[in-house]
C-alpha cells in the first residue's frame, strides 16, 4: 500500500522523471503534470496529499496553482511545496506568502527532496490525526448537546404545569438553571383531605448528576405524600431514600410544607433550606410586610438517622408565600455584597397582585441588584398565593 499520493508539477520532463523515480522507490504513489492546468486535471481524478510544483511554468505557473489549491475548501488542506530557482530569503518569504507550506531551492538534490517529503508526510499524518480527533470531538459535543437539551426538556417537564392551582392556592415559578439543567426542583400536590403538599429542594452540585438526583427527590416526595402522614414523616422518608440511593458527598436542602385550607395552617419542615417568606396580604398586591418562616433542620441525604422538626404557621386567604433556592440571593457583586434574605424581603415588600407579574418582578429586581454579575447557581423562585 502506498505511503501517500504526491503530485509532481514541472515543465521539465527530466525533473519530473527523477522525482518520480525516487518517490516511487520510497513507496509513494506519484502523479505528474507539466503545468498548473494539467495538475488541476490530475487532481480531478485523484486528490494528492502533497504537491511539489515548479514556480515558473507555461499555461499556469506554480504560484497561480498554489493560489487556486489553497482557495478551494476541498483542496486547501493539501500540503504544497514550491520548487524555485529564485533563491534567497525574499523569494522564500514571497512563496510562503502565496500560501505555500514550504519551498525548496533549485538546483536540488533528489535525496534532499525525499527527506523533505518524508518529514512532510509525518506532519500530514499528524494533521490528519488531529482532524480525525476534531471530527470525533465535534460529533461527541453534538451528541452531548443534544442529550443535554433533551435532559433539560425532560427536567422542565417535571415541574408543575403553569398556571398552577391546587386546593386553596394558586402558584407560578421561575426556573433558571445555571447550565441548561440543574439541581433545583419543586412540586405542589393536592392531598385527599383537601390540603396541599408543597416541596422545594436544591441538590448539591450542578449539571446532569444534580438533575438526576433532583428527579429522585421529586419522586421520593411524591411517594411519601402518597403514603400519607405529615411533613415530618415525609422528611424522614425522603432522607432515608437519598441516603440509600446517593453517594456520601451528595445531599439536598429542602423545605416541605402541608397547607390545611380549612384551618389556614401551614405545617412545615425545613431541611437546611432557605426559609420562605410569608407576605401578609401579598396576594392582593401593593405594599405589605413579610415574615420569615424560620426553621432549623439537617439536609437530606447526610445520615439516615438525622432528626427533623415540624413547625407550623398561619397562611390566611390573601397571603403570599415566596419560596426560593439560594442561587437567587447569593450572587456576589463587585463590592462583595449579596442580596441575601434581607434584600429579598425588601424586593418582596411591594409586588404586583398577579403571581406571574410578581415572579417576573422579583427576578428582574434581583438581576438589577446583582448587575453586572449574573446568576451563577441554579435559581428557582415559586410564588404561591393563598386563595379563599
Amino acid at each position: 500500500m502506498a505511503k501517500g499520493v504526491v503530485l509532481v508539477v514541472d515543465d521539465e520532463a527530466p525533473i519530473r522523471d527523477i522525482l518520480s523515480f525516487y518517490l516511487k522507490r520510497a513507496g509513494y504513489q506519484v502523479l505528474t503534470a507539466g503545468h498548473g492546468a494539467e495538475a488541476l486535471e490530475e487532481m480531478g481524478r485523484l486528490k494528492p496529499d502533497l504537491i511539489i510544483s515548479d514556480l515558473r511554468m507555461p499555461q499556469m505557473s506554480g504560484d497561480e496553482l498554489c493560489k487556486r489549491v489553497k482557495a478551494d475548501p476541498a483542496t486547501q488542506d493539501i500540503y504544497f511545496i514550491i520548487l524555485s530557482a529564485l533563491d534567497g530569503t525574499a523569494s522564500r518569504i514571497g512563496g510562503l506568502a502565496l500560501g505555500a507550506d514550504d519551498m525548496i531551492p533549485k538546483p536540488f538534490h533528489a535525496q534532499e527532496v525525499l527527506a523533505k517529503v518524508e518529514s512532510t508526510f509525518r506532519l500530514i499524518g499528524m494533521q490528519k490525526e488531529i482532524r480525525r480527533q476534531n471530527r470525533e470531538l465535534t460529533s461527541f459535543q453534538d451528541r452531548v448537546r443534544e442529550e443535554m437539551e433533551l435532559a433539560a426538556a425532560l427536567q422542565m417537564g417535571m415541574l408543575p404545569k403553569l398556571p398552577g392551582e391546587a386546593p386553596g392556592v394558586r402558584y407560578t415559578h421561575r426556573y433558571l438553571p445555571a447550565s441548561g439543567i440543574g439541581g433545583d426542583i419543586y412540586d405542589v400536590l393536592p392531598l385527599p383531605d383537601g390540603g396541599t403538599a408543597i416541596m422545594i429542594a436544591d441538590v448539591s452540585g450542578h449539571g446532569v448528576t444534580a438533575a438526576l438526583i433532583s428527579a429522585m427527590v421529586k419522586t421520593s416526595f411524591e411517594n411519601q405524600v402518597r403514603l400519607g402522614g405529615e411533613p415530618l414523616a415525609w422528611a424522614h422518608g425522603m432522607n432515608e431514600d437519598l441516603c440509600r440511593s446517593t453517594l456520601a458527598e451528595q445531599f439536598a436542602t429542602a423545605w416541605l410544607g402541608c397547607l390545611e385550607p380549612t384551618k389556614n395552617t401551614l405545617r412545615y419542615v425545613a431541611a437546611g433550606h432557605c426559609a420562605p417568606l410569608r407576605i401578609i396580604g401579598g396576594a392582593r398586591g401593593g405594599l405589605h410586610r413579610s415574615e420569615v418562616l424560620r426553621g432549623k433542620g439537617f439536609m437530606l441525604g447526610l445520615d439516615a438517622q438525622l432528626p427533623f422538626v415540624e413547625q407550623d404557621a398561619e397562611l390566611q386567604p390573601g397571603d403570599r408565600l415566596v419560596l426560593y433556592t439560594d442561587g437567587l440571593v447569593e450572587v456576589e457583586r463587585e463590592d462583595r455584597t449579596m442580596l441575601e434574605e434581607a434584600g429579598l424581603r425588601r424586593l418582596c415588600a411591594e409586588l404586583p397582585e398577579a403571581s406571574e407579574a410578581a415572579a417576573d418582578a422579583v427576578v428582574a429586581q434581583a438581576r438589577a441588584f446583582n448587575a453586572p454579575a449574573a446568576f451563577i447557581d441554579d435559581v428557582t423562585l415559586v410564588i404561591l398565593d393563598r386563595v379563599g
